[in-house]
């Protein structure tokens, strides 16, 4: 069925559209080419989901951004827009009319609407009590929901009147050409549509996160235990590379600022995270100094804050994430844009030009960078001597 296969480009694909995007508008400021492709991108992805009114496609755009791409590291599907749905208020006609309009065409199915919105609960309710995510269910929602409602008297349609919904939408012809057209699937036109939303985002953002690797997505939200990874030569020098430092000296730096970065797992994390990258561990909380003026505990949200002292995508307001998630962002991200810097610029520069539009923030890391190692450096005074 329509809804089981709506699956998202592969990495080779998400490269093959940079590269034609960049070609195409290589004349153009990367800010202007990055709006021409987030506006046309998020105009796809709208027919993409049900009829809703416009702020609710919005929201639920952005929602399907961060679950799905983010923090699972995969392609959008049909399954994750119904999932997202399924987070609206279904009491609603507004919203519950235009879903339940979407569902008949994914499942194939004509359905009374009382009928899928007693087996849709159901469904739902069975899931929580279980206590099994949505996401990990074993044939996926929708799979389960078709089957629920056939037994229930639904009638399927004909399985070749499939849904143009999902899999068919016409590109703007501003941003494919028709060869990109006849070179790339019906499928793979739609879906890969939604990485690229990704990529106009993070360019809209300042950010540049290409992985060290050829074979993943981005940006990635990394859930597991990062693998160091080896710095090439081009790389941050070695002074800024990883090496152990006295943690109880940087945490009495900290407490100085009253940061609740101090703590666990706030510092341990950080710590980890330039561990894994080779980097500085003073390097990063310069960040955090720079970024949040490491989260004084005497500011309110201090906690919220300390989800994402980076500020990785854009602000801890648009992405409080954890600290570890958020650590591991910043250090790769620090790692990809040390990538290729002359020997003549200072690698702060060199990470300023993407990482923040900020044109003195690499001043300001440099010089928290320098304060802190300073008074790692200067000797602590024994306050228990006579």
């Amino acid at each position: 069925m329509a809804a089981d296969e709506a699956y998202v480009l592969s990495p080779t694909d998400v490269r093959n559209i940079r590269s034609y995007v960049q070609h195409k508008y290589a004349a153009l400021p990367g800010e202007k080419r990055a709006e021409i492709v987030a506006d046309a991108v998020k105009r796809i992805i709208h027919k993409q989901l049900p009829n809703f009114e416009t702020s609710v496609k919005r929201s639920v755009t952005e929602m399907l951004i961060r679950t799905a791409v983010l923090e699972r590291q995969r392609p959008v599907r049909a399954e994750d827009i119904f999932q997202a749905c399924l987070e609206l208020d279904r009491t609603s006609a507004e919203i519950y009319d235009p879903f339940h309009d979407w569902l008949e065409e994914q499942l194939l199915i004509s359905c009374k609407k009382p009928l899928m919105q007693r087996v849709m609960d159901e469904l739902v309710l069975n899931m929580e009590q279980s206590g099994v995510a949505s996401n990990e269910a074993e044939n996926g929602l929708l799979t389960q929901l078709r089957g629920l409602l056939i037994t229930e008297g639904a009638e399927p349609r004909n399985m070749t009147q499939t849904s143009t919904q999902a899999e068919v939408i016409s590109l703007p012809a501003t941003i494919w050409s028709n060869t990109l057209a006849r070179r790339i699937s019906t499928r793979t036109y739609i879906y890969s549509t939604l990485s690229v939303l990704l990529i106009a985002a993070t360019l809209l953002y300042g950010w540049s996160l290409n992985l060290p690797s050829d074979n993943k997505l981005q940006p990635p939200v990394v859930m597991n235990q990062v693998q160091p990874i080896v710095v090439p030569v081009d790389g941050l020098p070695i002074e800024l590379r990883y090496q152990e430092i006295d943690q109880a000296r940087l945490i009495s730096f900290l407490k100085t600022k009253s940061s609740i970065l101090a703590e666990e797992p706030y510092f341990g994390a950080i710590i980890t995270a330039a561990q894994a990258f080779d980097i500085h561990p003073v390097v990063l909380f310069a960040i955090t100094g720079q970024e949040q003026g490491f989260v004084p505990k005497t500011n309110k949200q201090h906690k919220k804050i300390a989800n994402n002292p980076f500020n990785v995508f854009h602000s801890w307001q648009d992405f409080n994430t954890n600290i570890k998630q958020s650590a591991e962002i910043a250090a790769r991200t620090v790692f990809n844009l040390s990538k290729d810097r002359p020997a003549e610029v200072d690698p702060f520069t060199w990470i300023n030009r993407k990482y923040a539009e900020d044109p003195k923030w690499s001043d300001g890391v440099r010089s928290i960078f320098a304060k802190i190692i300073a008074y790692m450096e200067k000797p602590a005074i024994n306050t228990d001597l006579p």
